[in-house]
C-alpha cells in the first residue's frame, strides 16, 4: 500500500514480528497477557523498554532503527484510526535513546500481611509466597504438587521446583529456600485439584488471581503492585550477596543485563560490585 518493494515490505514484516515478541515480553514481566493490552497503554515508557530490550539482546542500532521505523508506522496508523492522541515512538525519537525506568515500589511486610489476611482460600498464601520466590502471579499460580520434588524431606537444599508454565514457555527449575518451604507446609492439600494455589472451581485454580488481588490491593491500601513482590525479592536477595547471574536465573529475566537495568540502581557501589564479582556466588 506504500510502495515499498517486497525486500522492504519482508524486512518491515520481520520487525513487526519482534516489535510484537518484545512488547508481549514487556507485558509479560508484569503479569500482563499482551492480547488484553490496549492500544492506549503502549507509551514512552513502553517503546523505551522495547529499545533496552533489544539493545540487551546484543541487536545493533542499525537495526533497532528499522525497527523503531516500523513502530513509527504502526503507531502512527493506530493515531490516524483515532486510537490514540500521541505517537509514543516520536516522542522517543525526540528525546532519543535515553533509558528512564519507572521507580519501583517496595512492599513493607505489614502491607504484605495485610493483603494475605484479605485473600481467601490458598490465596492467603500466595503473596508471601512471591515474596520468598521472586516468582510471577501467573506462573505461581499454575504450580502443582507434582512441580514439587524434595518435600518428604522439606529443608533448604532438598526441596526443588519446577515452573512450567513460564513466560515463552522457557521452564525453569529453582532450588526453594526455607522460608518458601515453610510457606508451602502451611498449605493444605485438595483431594480434587492438583495445583498448590487451588480452589474448588473446575480448573482447581485461580485463573484470575492478578484481577483479584488488584482489587485486594486497593481495599487494604497495598500501596504497590503484586508484580512488586517479585522487585523486593530480587533486590533483597542482590543486597544478601547474591550474584547478579544467580537472580536472574532464580527469577528467569531472557537476559543479566536486564536483571542490573532494573536492580542496580538500588544497590550501593559495593553492593553491585559483590553482585558482579562471580557469576557462581551463591550457588
Amino acid at each position: 500500500m506504500h510502495g515499498w518493494s517486497a525486500s522492504t515490505c519482508k524486512r518491515y514484516r520481520t520487525s513487526l514480528l519482534q516489535i510484537g515478541r518484545t512488547l508481549a515480553d514487556i507485558f509479560a514481566e508484569r503479569d500482563e497477557e499482551i492480547e488484553e493490552v490496549a492500544a492506549w497503554e503502549i507509551g514512552l515508557a513502553e517503546v523505551t523498554e522495547f529499545v533496552e530490550l533489544r539493545k540487551d539482546a546484543g541487536v545493533s542500532v542499525a537495526t533497532i532503527n528499522r525497527d523503531l521505523t516500523a513502530f513509527n508506522h504502526l503507531m502512527s496508523h493506530i493515531k490516524n484510526k483515532g486510537w490514540i492522541e500521541i505517537n509514543p515512538v516520536q516522542l522517543f525519537e525526540k528525546q532519543g535513546m535515553r533509558e528512564k525506568l519507572p521507580p519501583i515500589v517496595l512492599p513493607t511486610e505489614q502491607a504484605i500481611t495485610r493483603l494475605s489476611e484479605r485473600a481467601p482460600g490458598t490465596l492467603t498464601f500466595l503473596p508471601e509466597f512471591l515474596h520468598e520466590t521472586g516468582g510471577r502471579i501467573t506462573e505461581t499460580t499454575m504450580i502443582k504438587w507434582s512441580d514439587l520434588v524434595g518435600m518428604d524431606q522439606p529443608l533448604e537444599g532438598h526441596v526443588t521446583l519446577t515452573l512450567e508454565n513460564t513466560k515463552g514457555g522457557k521452564v525453569r527449575t529453582i532450588a526453594l529456600r526455607q522460608q518458601a518451604i515453610d510457606i508451602l507446609l502451611k498449605i493444605p492439600r485438595s483431594n480434587r485439584s492438583p495445583y498448590v494455589f487451588w480452589n474448588k472451581t473446575d480448573e482447581g485454580y485461580y485463573r484470575t488471581a492478578a484481577n483479584l488481588f488488584w482489587d485486594y490491593a486497593q481495599e487494604v491500601d497495598f500501596g504497590a503492585r503484586m508484580h512488586d513482590l517479585r522487585h523486593k525479592f530480587a533486590i533483597e536477595r542482590l543486597k544478601e550477596g547474591w550474584s547478579v547471574y544467580r537472580v536472574q536465573r532464580y527469577i528467569g529475566h531472557g537476559s543479566v543485563k536486564t536483571t542490573e537495568r532494573y536492580y542496580f540502581r538500588y544497590l550501593t557501589q559495593e553492593q553491585q560490585e559483590v553482585a558482579n564479582s562471580d557469576g557462581n556466588v551463591g550457588l
